[in-house]
């Protein structure tokens, strides 16, 4: 089995030709035509591979490529000539995807037509092959373009790739991409918008190491975080916003999480620009949940002297958060982003200092428990002083409960033995993420009415009766009864 290593950027076509002059290298063009193939239940796809034929010089290969070999970064792939137009059993049967298929009828799903321009570049003892395609996906009498550039590293040193990919991103627009041809080809084949993309959890072996268990679930995060923003891109609509949101946050978790190997001044950077990516999308998500669930249940039949100026001026802030939030995606901020998570995962100081080698290397259970131990604590104090704390505050304490319960949901699998005493565990954490989010969305809700309302305070004072029913007593209520469980809580570490 060979090892690809690769990062794989989309790019306007307008930008493909200045892409090519900036890459130096021995250079080839290819014609590469694929048909993938699956069972009629996608039996492959739903396993995490793709089975593809192609022809292209060299003649005829079957290749079958798997997404858990190495992470997003990194895929395993069975490749062997073939004759056949369609797919060679013989071949089939020598890759980890013979089982699953015996017995199955296999069909084409997709196409692809796409040229491929080669460069390959040296740098020092670092050598880089860089793959510009551009051409079309075919799902029967649906299309969609193909313009993508990749860089697999073919040998030496991880940050060599990265410093290239920086270099191109200073002229070109370079979007990272998580998301293979496969995937795509899939979601054309369907021929419906896809869902908004889920988190998709890695499974951690109990023995993996404290950086292996980073760098699974920091691939997860980005991953889910490049197709969140990809979503959001085609499709800017309230669940696009709150899973590009989630994604953004989870991956600045995952840093505090693991803070003993993300204090280094790459890692510090990365969490700020994470934070200001996320930023961009408050003020959409807010509305978002503002129009969406609060004021079309509260606002039938309720009148009030200017609710037509109140609610046009609703629909005009939150077209302006959608367009503001559009304009961000398209930043180079945005896609800078991207490059450095991947970047500090997979070649960052923290993956090859000395100094932190004990941290790393160590077991990732044992690490956990600590990390468990010390979060529970500090939200078991802020419990304590819960009717003391104002509405900033009890936000800075949903904070610390979303990171205990990111914490418990990315790293219990490694406690297998209390299954139950987990899930109640977890079942706490949310209720109190939830309960206090409910409490910060009131506050934030008022901010947000009396700005819709330009500071007219008369105004705001009549849709905040309607749109602000009752009091927090009931709400505080619950945040209390929801944190006093959390803390009572068994842990199953």
């Amino acid at each position: 089995m060979d090892r690809e290593i690769e990062l794989k950027f989309l790019i306007p076509p307008e930008a493909a030709a200045l892409a090519l002059t900036l890459l130096k290298g021995e250079g080839a063009v290819r014609q590469l035509d694929a048909t993938y193939f699956d069972t009629p239940g996608h039996t492959l796809r739903k396993a995490g591979f793709g089975l593809r034929v192609r022809d292209g010089e060299g003649g005829r290969k079957q290749t079958l490529k798997s997404a858990s070999a190495g992470g997003v970064f990194s895929r395993g792939e069975w490749e062997e000539p073939i004759a056949g137009p369609g797919p060679d059993r013989d071949a089939l049967a020598r890759t980890p995807a013979a089982a699953m298929l015996a017995g199955q009828t296999l069909k084409p799903v997709f196409t692809t037509r796409v040229e491929r321009v080669v460069r390959l570049i040296r740098v020092g003892e670092t050598v880089i092959e860089a793959a510009l395609d551009r051409g079309e996906l075919s799902a029967a009498d649906r299309r969609a373009p193909v313009c993508e550039l990749e860089l697999e590293l073919k040998s030496g040193e991880p940050r060599a790739l990265f410093d290239l990919a920086r270099q191109l991103a200073r002229r070109v627009p370079l979007r990272l991409s998580l998301v293979s041809k496969a995937e795509r080809g899939y979601g054309l084949a369907a021929g419906a918008p896809s869902a908004s993309p889920k988190r998709q959890a890695p499974t951690l072996d109990p023995g993996v190491s404290v950086g292996e268990a980073l760098q699974a679930l920091g691939r997860a995060n980005l991953a889910h975080l490049c197709a969140s923003l990809e979503a959001l891109r085609e499709r800017p609509e309230p669940e696009s916003v709150h899973q590009a949101r989630v994604a953004c946050r989870r991956l600045r978790a995952l840093l505090k999480i693991f803070k003993p190997l993300a204090q280094d001044a790459a890692a510090l950077r990365l969490d700020a620009a994470l934070d200001g990516l996320a930023g961009e999308f408050d003020a959409a998500r807010d509305l978002d949940v503002f129009v969406g669930e609060v004021w079309v249940k509260a606002a039938p039949g309720a009148a009030f002297a200017g609710r037509d100026n109140f609610e046009r001026a609703l629909d005009a802030a939150r077209a302006n958060a959608y367009l503001r939030m559009e304009a961000a995606l398209e930043s180079p901020e945005a896609r800078d982003v991207l490059l450095e998570a991947a970047a500090w995962l997979e070649a960052g100081s923290w993956t090859t200092a000395p100094d932190l080698a004990e941290r790393r290397d160590r077991p990732a259970a044992a690490y956990t428990v600590e990390v468990l131990d010390h979060r529970r604590k500090q939200l078991k104090k802020g419990a304590k002083r819960f009717d003391e704390l104002d509405a900033h505050q009890r936000h800075r304490l949903r904070l610390k409960g979303k990171i205990l319960r990111y914490a418990a949901e990315d790293l219990g699998a490694l406690f297998p033995d209390h299954p139950k005493r987990a899930e109640r565990f977890l079942d706490a954490a949310k209720a109190v993420q939830d309960t206090l989010g409910v409490l910060n969305d009131r506050h934030v809700r008022q901010a947000l009415i009396t700005a819709v309302a330009h500071s007219d305070e008369a105004l705001a004072h009549a849709a905040g009766r309607v749109a602000l029913i009752g009091d927090e007593t009931d709400l505080l209520a619950q945040a209390r009864d929801a944190l006093e469980d959390l803390v009572d809580a068994k842990p199953f570490w």
